[in-house]
């Protein structure tokens, strides 16, 4: 414990995820590549969806930054603080990329009255809890949900249980900005002061992060720019993060192909495009295979090349409140799809000109040991990378915005709780509601899918069938739709309520 000079808290940012099930919840992912359901699956023996947490960990680094050990309850007195809040309703309406929207619910005055704050929770010692329900809307409790301690005294974060709501009966006139609505999602820092055992030494950990967003329903499946992928890109441009100079196929080239050819599960994009990817698969395929799939992709730098990925870009091109004009430029020839990140892109370029590591043995496994790296990019990998319209766990401002001390570490200066989700919709069902499959592109079939395959039979029928067929209806019955989970080869819908 003597050459422990500096704490810092893994991940850098959680993800706890909103759920229904007042007593069962499981830990979010820690290991990257791991996707396996909790035991029992995503719901609870009531058909409620089990809330997600985020489990944060404490790591003592020596004088020259090395790793020395990740410190528990049996090494040190470890006192975590977390602030979670919910400012949706008194921040700007979202409108695409502007940065001067007018306020959502403009005419209250008391913009106070419109924030979920319960301030500041501490938590020390092993299983432990502190309820995080003392938040108002309004004069309408909202409780955000808990922050726990596990049995070695790490920290747990529990969000919501996924209720929204308009304490003045306002109706859902919008997919992001429905005034008079709250909803239980947040974020907020994590803090941590640690006093090793036999020490009066207080040592204040280095910070971090939570966001509380709506549910992922493929938790087996990711988008194909994830949240690690665009926080990665801001690190190299922004904090100096280096690349190896060759990409290896099986953990750089890979990943992007598999998330394209996996979107045949979730939604009706399985075009003859994505069944050209596997004649690349075992590496190198031909040349002219890997250019065919490289000239597809849209150039990041620039806007040129192809339509992939088949997802709708940032500039949707529209008022937001109405998704009519979109779908008239779409008939036109004039959607435009989202590029992957100007790294992914270059990882793609290396490859198609066979600058690239064959290193391939099959599918990546999912690694093994609990890392602080590790930790952070577990977290990230399942969230959403874009489109930011307005996106699901977080925004454009995390990405084009905010700042960040070191790679993926969000700086805690002029950050307050509830700045990461503020520009998310209001409430989160009625863009989950509405962010469906628009042709000829889709949305975020890897959270929020577009259709699916049950567990009995072999034809793909739409996620929201007989369940859902308004804002009004998400709102209420979310909790009833199904989960995509991996049973052998495929990925099918379980846990599905259809009544």
């Amino acid at each position: 414990m003597d050459n422990i000079a500096t704490i810092k808290i893994h991940p850098t940012i959680g993800i706890a995820r909103v759920g229904s099930s007042p007593t069962e919840f499981f830990i979010g992912p820690e290991l990257p590549g791991e996707r396996s359901p909790p035991p029992g699956g995503y719901k609870d023996r009531s058909n409620r969806v089990k809330r997600q947490a985020a489990r944060f960990r404490v790591f003592g680094y020596d004088l020259h930054g090395k790793l020395v050990k990740e410190l528990v309850a049996s090494d040190a007195t470890i006192t975590w603080t977390v602030h979670l809040a919910n400012k949706k309703a008194a921040w700007r309406r979202f409108d695409g990329l502007k940065h001067d929207a007018p306020f959502r619910n403009a005419r209250v005055k008391d913009r106070h009255s419109l924030i979920i704050d319960p301030g500041p929770l501490s938590v020390s010692g092993v299983h432990q809890a502190v309820l995080c329900d003392s938040g108002m809307f309004r004069s309408t409790p909202v409780p955000l949900g808990e922050v726990r301690t596990d049995d070695q005294g790490r920290l747990l974060v529990l969000g919501g249980f996924g209720r929204s709501g308009s304490p003045i009966n306002a109706p859902i006139r919008s997919f992001a900005n429905n005034d008079g609505w709250h909803d239980d999602v947040s974020d907020g820092p994590v803090t941590a002061m640690v006093m090793p055992h036999n020490t009066t030494k207080i040592l204040h950990a280095t910070a971090a992060w939570v966001i509380v967003g709506p549910p992922k329903f493929a938790p087996a499946l990711e988008s194909i720019t994830t949240l690690y992928d665009v926080l990665l890109q801001v690190a190299v441009d922004k904090l100096g993060r280096t690349l190896p100079t060759r990409p290896s196929f099986t953990q750089d080239v890979y990943p992007i192909l598999a998330r394209v050819m996996n979107m045949k599960w979730v939604s009706q994009l399985a075009g003859s495009a994505h069944k050209t990817l596997t004649a690349v698969i075992p590496p190198p395929g031909a040349d002219s295979a890997r250019a065919a799939i490289f000239a597809r992709l849209r150039n990041p730098a620039d806007g040129s090349g192809g339509d992939m990925p088949m997802i709708w870009s940032d500039d949707y091109g529209m008022q937001p409140d109405s998704r009519a004009a979109s779908r008239r430029h779409a008939k036109m020839g004039e959607a435009e799809n989202q590029p992957i990140t100007k790294v992914q892109y270059r990882v793609m370029e290396q490859w198609k000109d066979g600058n690239f590591i064959d290193d391939w043995n099959g599918p990546p496994a999912p690694a093994t040991e609990i890392t602080p790296a590790g930790l952070d990019r577990a977290a990230l990998e399942p969230c959403v990378g874009g489109p930011f319209y307005p996106g699901i766990e977080a925004g454009w401002l995390m990405r084009d915005v905010y700042q960040f001390d070191e790679p993926f570490r969000l700086s805690h200066k002029e950050l307050t709780a509830g700045d990461i989700t503020k520009q998310m919709s209001v409430p989160w069902q009625s863009d989950f509601n509405d962010c469906k499959f628009e042709d000829p592109l889709a949305w975020w079939p890897a959270q929020r899918p577009d259709n699916v395959f049950p567990a009995r039979g072999n034809t793909q029928v739409r996620w929201t069938r007989g369940i859902v067929n308004s804002p009004e209806a998400m709102i209420k019955s979310w909790y009833r739709l199904g989960f995509v989970v991996k049973k052998g080869e495929k990925y099918v819908e379980t846990e599905r309520k259809a009544k």
